[in-house]
């Protein structure tokens, strides 16, 4: 802090000594240099300032009116109502700052509105309050993103505006953890509500299918539809001539246990994200579909099982994306590589991403053979964040290296191993930790990917949210001795010499340990 006080008040003084030598002329037209040079932000028209501010999140917009008197009250003119961190206690929450803040607001239109943060048990947020200001100033994205940690889930009401509300502005509505129902059992909707909405997304939600049929309904220009965790479901109906994008992931371990079945049909939907049970899941009249992200779950495979995910797998034949799980590939390995049959059905899939864990030396096979069965694919990422093994510095300090296959009947390998990967060109495995059966596929991609450029493996070290392949750079930061530190670096070497001595049917073959990668939240 003296260093930067010193160097202020040199340049005061550089500057004094300046002014004392100019002439009266020469002062002034240094002065208006300078203030022109110091002052370009005041110079800007107010509503250009107020579109800075709306930009901004509140607690810093309302501390702009310190700055001079024309500061004073121009935050009161954003039109950005941002409180992305609310109050927080274990205790009830103070929210009369906001509620303060709401009532000094002077702007017409609020073009966007959000109020996000944790909120306890014991705290009551001020949901109805905050919606009824923002649709009073006609707002376009509404954003309510609640996120309780008690561990009763609780769901805070929504005023009554918000469904017989008839504005045509709101175009984005964002919540979590509220009622998403009418207050009133047998409430009409308004004709007009939800009619220029074009996102809808509802976290943690309690939530009816009739709702959803009548939202639907009204919003004749949903363009993407978000509906992650909710509870209440039970046979859900999406369709919209618009929906462009689509997502559900249904809640897991659900008290009711009644949630029986979601269909979409939805003609211009290109994207869409389904977890869950995949016998629940039925997919009609998506023609345009190009990315699907497919998530399911351990199931029997009985004979109803294999019926309906043979009909899905036939409606989205034809996407280019998909992110998978190991749910589709096991199902493919039972019905045809079992028998000695390829499975040919993807002929245009040119991205794959598959998350999960190997089991056995058997379901790395099934794994390179389905990603041999797709003549079209061009690029891989093979994600081990959900293996339950010990990552790669505890295995070296805990004394083992290897993972251990539970080898049973599903290590049997099949009779059918797949073909060679033709047009594939680049290749990722993260959390990489050198185990067992990443090894394997390390080496079957290298012996079947005869037009491979780049092979890049991230090393899976304790801290998943930082990953480094050179699994050396946070050694000395982990509080190893150096002993141990010394075994980790020589296992290391010895790993990355094995893969290096991997034959490779690439030519052209690079294998990549010195790039960072991180995983976004």
């Amino acid at each position: 802090m003296e260093v930067v006080m010193d160097s202020s008040l040199r340049r005061l003084v550089n500057r004094r000594l300046e002014w004392l030598e100019m002439t009266k002329d020469q002062v002034s037209d240094w002065n208006a240099g300078t203030t022109r040079r110091r002052d370009r932000l005041s110079a800007l028209p107010n509503t250009v300032l107020s579109r800075i501010l709306s930009k901004m999140p509140m607690d810093s917009v309302v501390r702009t009116s310190i700055l001079s008197k024309r500061w004073s009250n121009l935050w009161k003119h954003t039109q950005g109502v941002d409180f992305h961190s609310l109050p927080f206690s274990d205790n009830q929450a103070d929210y009369s700052p906001i509620t303060r803040c709401l009532d000094l607001l002077l702007s017409p239109q609020i073009i966007k509105f959000a109020a996000v943060g944790h909120v306890s048990e014991r705290s009551n947020p001020d949901v109805v309050r905050w919606v009824n200001f923002a649709l009073s100033k006609n707002v376009r994205q509404l954003t309510i993103g609640l996120m309780s940690v008690s561990l009763a889930r609780r769901f805070f009401q929504l005023p009554e505006s918000l469904f017989s509300n008839r504005s045509k502005t709101l175009e984005h509505l964002v919540l979590s953890f509220v009622d998403f129902t009418p207050p009133r059992p047998g409430q009409p909707i308004a004709a007009s509500v939800f009619s220029s909405l074009k996102l809808l997304v509802l976290t943690h939600c309690k939530l009816a299918d009739a709702t959803v049929d009548l939202c639907l309904h009204k919003c004749v220009l949903l363009e993407e539809l978000v509906i992650n965790m909710c509870e209440g479901l039970k046979n859900v109906n999406i369709s919209g001539p618009n929906l462009r994008l689509i997502s559900f992931r249904c809640l897991e371990d659900s008290d009711d246990g009644e949630f029986r079945s979601i269909r979409v049909d939805a003609p211009l939907v290109g994207n869409l994200v389904y977890s869950g049970d995949l016998t629940k899941f039925y997919l009609n009249n998506c023609p345009v579909l190009q990315i699907l992200l497919l998530q399911g779950r351990e199931e029997p495979m009985n004979e109803a099982y294999t019926v309906h995910v043979r009909e899905l797998i036939d409606q989205i034949r034809h996407v280019n994306t998909m992110i998978l799980n190991f749910a589709v590939v096991e199902f493919v390995a039972k019905e045809y590589y079992t028998r000695g049959i390829p499975f040919q059905t993807f002929q245009n899939l040119t991205h794959v991403f598959w998350y999960g864990s190997l089991k056995s030396s058997n379901a790395v096979y099934n794994l390179v053979a389905f990603l041999g069965d797709c003549p079209s694919l061009i690029e891989i990422a093979v994600d081990f964040r959900e293996e339950s093994g010990a990552v790669f510095c505890q295995c070296i300090s805990e004394g083992h290296v290897a993972d251990e296959y539970e080898e049973g009947e599903s290590s049997q390998r099949n009779p059918y191993e797949g073909g060679n990967l033709e047009k594939l060109e680049i290749a990722e495995v993260r959390c990489f930790s050198g185990f067992k059966g990443e090894m394997l596929l390390v080496r079957l991609l290298l012996e079947k990917a005869v037009n491979l450029r780049k092979l890049w493996l991230f090393w899976r070290l304790g801290d998943l949210s930082v990953m480094h392949d050179n699994v050396l750079q946070d050694i000395t930061k982990s509080g190893y001795p150096q002993q141990l530190s010394d075994t980790i670096q020589e296992e290391a070497n010895s790993i990355i010499a094995t893969i290096l001595d991997f034959r490779k049917a690439s030519p052209r073959a690079r294998i990549k340990f010195g790039q960072e990668w991180r995983i976004e939240s």
